[in-house]
């Protein structure tokens, strides 16, 4: 039997991009099953996103989840501005305070007997000094991974960085991680941003006001799970120092109950993979914000050409044409006739901009998945036992592809940055490598499929370390909301 609990009224704020709100959404279900009472509403910082929200949010079954909008005008959604205009965004979003001040104050007007937490993005850290001036309790969601984001802030709160060997610029030198010694890094696992850096350009100054917010919360809750990813949230914590972090992931979506074999006609996607041996087809997409160079989705289609695997290949325009809508792609941007000679002699489908990458990936057919290693992905492919090639692109998909190379065993590493030479014949080894008859194939999809294991043991509610008991323990912990039985 339980005994009584505060009532409280939990504040879920998202960074405006697809690979920040989509976790949120999970976030919102999660907080609903770990407190049921509890009173949910999510934030959005473009009035035009919210009506999406709310479908999309009523779609996964939390018709009683609130969207409230604020207002920031006169800039593009994060998914479709240029990745050097997200560091304005970033800032831009501080604009917000005053709207987001108000609308937390009228939460504590409205019930003054009830707790109010704000779950914030880790790129929102103006909202805790809202939080602070409201009496309301706050935490920073972190929607990557525990490994990723403790390299990716220590690096940040530490440059210039200055490589352990390198005789000039263009030499790929080695890093000996500040914080971490025993972990090292190479100039190419940088972003152009980072590698540049001396502490006062615009980029160190925002994300060092982010690790003061991080370092100053209530709590962090990272996109993971203990037995995940152990070691990187070690890291984490020795980081943060005395901040509790909470892994409450994975925050991951179910697939479609329409992917069983053979009740996928109105997915001509899925439809094709039916038809399709088990572990066969290599899936390739590099999410909702990053692509590739002109090049090299040349040189990439040549590979998957020569590998002669089968492969669905979720193509957007290349790098540079971020205008051009999907329905406009232009012929150049691949091998001459490459889309008609796959697609004929059944190797693959070319599909524009948009799949159902959980549908595709908890597809019995697929073998392998190439990505950016952008977490989400990363822990959609492992949900379902999926091996990766990785071709990190920006942020912290490189330490993610290290850790998953190096620590899970459970990637090959294909390419590396946004201006990496691809070579065809190397990318068709690494195919061959993951979907072949090959030792490493077998060994790989053994430990991928042990971390499926380990992803399902977190999803359920029943386990100390699944998301939900962590959850539990995070409203205790905040609120004084332990059940009697627990104490």
């Amino acid at each position: 039997m339980a005994g009584s609990e505060r009532r409280v009224h939990v504040v879920l704020f998202p960074f405006m991009a697809q690979g920040h709100v989509l976790p949120f959404r999970c976030l919102a279900g999660l907080v609903r099953r770990a407190r049921p009472g509890a009173s949910v509403t999510v934030v959005v910082a473009a009035p035009g996103a919210a009506d999406s929200l709310r479908a999309s949010l009523a779609a996964d079954g939390l018709h009683g989840v609130r969207v409230h909008a604020l207002p920031l005008d006169d800039h593009p959604a994060a998914d479709t501005c240029h990745r050097d205009q997200l560091i304005a965004l970033f800032v831009a979003s501080e604009s917000l305070r005053p709207a987001f001040r108000r609308f937390v104050a009228g939460l504590r007007a409205a019930d003054p007997g009830a707790g109010v937490h704000v779950m914030a993005d880790m790129f929102l850290g103006w909202t805790l000094g809202v939080a602070r001036d409201a009496g309301a309790s706050h935490s920073v969601v972190v929607t990557c991974g525990a490994y990723g984001s403790a390299l990716y802030f220590s690096l940040w709160s530490s440059v210039p960085l200055v490589p352990d060997t390198a005789s000039s610029p263009d030499d790929d030198g080695a890093f000996t991680v500040p914080r971490f010694p025993g972990v090292t890094l190479r100039r190419s696992q940088l972003t152009d941003h980072l590698a540049a850096a001396d502490g006062t350009d615009a980029c160190s100054t925002f994300i060092n006001k982010q690790v003061a917010a991080l370092r100053s919360t209530d709590a962090l809750l990272v996109n993971t799970a203990e037995s995940l990813e152990p070691e990187g949230l070690a890291m984490l914590r020795r980081f943060l120092g005395s901040v509790p972090v909470y892994p409450i992931g994975p925050l991951l979506r179910a697939a479609a109950p329409s992917t069983v074999k053979n009740n996928n006609a109105g997915s001509p996607i899925l439809a094709w993979l039916d038809k399709q041996l088990p572990g066969s087809v290599l899936y390739v997409s590099f999410g909702s914000t990053y692509t590739i160079s002109a090049p090299q989705m040349m040189e990439l289609a040549a590979g998957l050409e020569k590998s002669a695997h089968r492969f669905v290949w979720v193509i957007r325009p290349p790098a540079g044409f971020d205008d051009v809508d999907g329905e406009s792609f232009r012929p150049e941007w691949l091998p001459e006739g490459f889309r008609e000679r796959v697609e004929a002699g059944g190797q693959g489908l070319v599909v524009r901009c948009w799949a159902p990458q959980v549908e595709i990936l908890a597809h019995a057919a697929t073998g392998a998945f190439l990505t950016h290693c952008g977490w989400n992905s990363v822990q959609e492919s492992l949900a379902h036992g999926v091996p990766l090639l990785g071709w990190p692109l920006s942020a912290e998909q490189f330490y993610n592809a290290k850790m998953l190379a190096e620590e899970m065993g459970v990637c090959v590493e294909v390419a590396r940055g946004m201006r990496a030479a691809l070579s065809r014949d190397k990318f068709a080894a690494a195919v061959e490598t993951v979907l072949g008859d090959t030792v490493e194939r077998a060994e790989m999809r053994r430990k991928a499929a042990k971390m499926k294991g380990v992803i399902s043991a977190a999803r359920e509610s029943g386990g100390d370390g699944s998301s939900v008991k962590v959850m539990e323990r995070l409203f205790a912990d905040m609120h004084g909301t332990r059940r009697v039985a627990d104490k």
